[in-house]
């Protein structure tokens, strides 16, 4: 809430009077206790508030006089975790889920795993037959999403400044959630944020991983001494252990959870919205990172150049 306040007040002063941004304040039905609504509202229509008296304002009205400035606090070290997550390019954004991010096993040959088995996330992510994106989570067609010194860069970060970050709030709100067990409204509140911030530890924690292949598998194929492959199997087999015990607690908390944490369409998937059957797929992904995860890391960068499926290249026309 304080940097899209921030942004707004930013907007103002240069004299914009009228914004568009991806996303929007849909369903709020299904996220009652979100401040940002409040900080938008304030940037437009009481700029002689600070962000501050805004917050403080909203938490004493979703969580009471007792344990509103308790919410404020925890609202305050949540969005000091989001501050330091590195952005990842498209995955941060809707390529979270047209490169079907939540359900695809990450393993060091995406291609080891058979067509057939891939299928179940294949079929709605945004891939053609010869799309990079198939086999190199840094690429997206003819863009180089995640250059090996950006991947280099950002998993530290995400080990050192992001999740312990967000560690700090969920032991901030569990703790309060002890303390207010007399209070309904209060429990609410802090049951709720409970459940974003664990989501949202599910995603970066994935999002993390989607960096560590970039790091681990360009590593490896970049390196020419044996003990440097080594090591980056090594890092590579490390990060793999931790996504499958992340996956495994998505999967619990998007079957389990008492807060609808994130949207599913009752439809069906699509490209650019998972379904309800997403805990099936989540389950595959366990299944397949566990069964091909000792593969050599490999990448066909030729994947450019493939025919479509029974539609072979004209005779003479350059492959390479």
């Amino acid at each position: 809430p304080r940097m899209i306040h921030a942004r707004l007040t930013q907007l103002k002063n240069i004299g914009a009077d009228m914004v568009s941004a991806m996303g929007g304040l849909a369903n709020t039905t299904a996220a009652p206790y979100w401040p940002n609504t409040a900080a938008i509202r304030a940037a437009q229509f009481t700029p002689e508030l600070s962000i501050d008296e805004v917050l403080t304002a909203t938490a004493n009205r979703f969580a009471g006089d007792t344990h509103g400035p308790a919410l404020a606090k925890a609202w305050e070290l949540f969005e000091d975790a989001v501050t330091w997550q590195p952005v990842v390019p498209l995955f941060c954004g809707f390529g979270w889920c047209w490169q079907r991010t939540w359900d695809r096993p990450i393993v060091p040959d995406i291609e080891a795993i058979p067509a057939a088995e891939r299928h179940y996330y294949e079929r709605h992510g945004c891939f053609q037959h010869n799309h990079p994106g198939i086999n190199d989570l840094g690429k997206d067609v003819l863009f180089d999403l995640i250059p090996r010194a950006s991947a280099d860069k950002m998993v530290p970060r995400f080990d050192r400044k992001l999740l312990p970050r967000i560690a700090k709030a969920e032991k901030y709100v569990a703790a309060v959630l002890a303390k207010c067990t007399d209070d309904a409204q209060a429990t609410a509140v802090f049951g709720d944020l409970r459940d974003r911030l664990r989501a949202y530890r599910h995603w970066a924690i994935t999002l993390r991983t989607v960096v560590a292949w970039c790091s681990g598998v360009y590593g490896y194929i970049e390196s020419k001494s044996v003990a440097l492959k080594k090591k980056y199997e090594t890092f590579l087999q490390a990060s793999i252990d931790q996504e499958i015990e992340n996956a495994t607690g998505f999967l619990d908390h998007f079957e389990n959870s008492p807060t609808e944490f994130m949207v599913v369409s009752d439809a069906g998937e699509t490209t650019f919205i998972y379904g309800k059957n997403l805990g099936q797929h989540v389950r595959q992904k366990i299944r397949l990172m566990k069964k091909y995860r000792h593969h050599k890391p490999c990448i066909d960068t030729n994947i450019l150049w493939r025919p479509a499926e029974g539609q072979p290249w004209p005779e003479g026309f350059p492959t390479s």
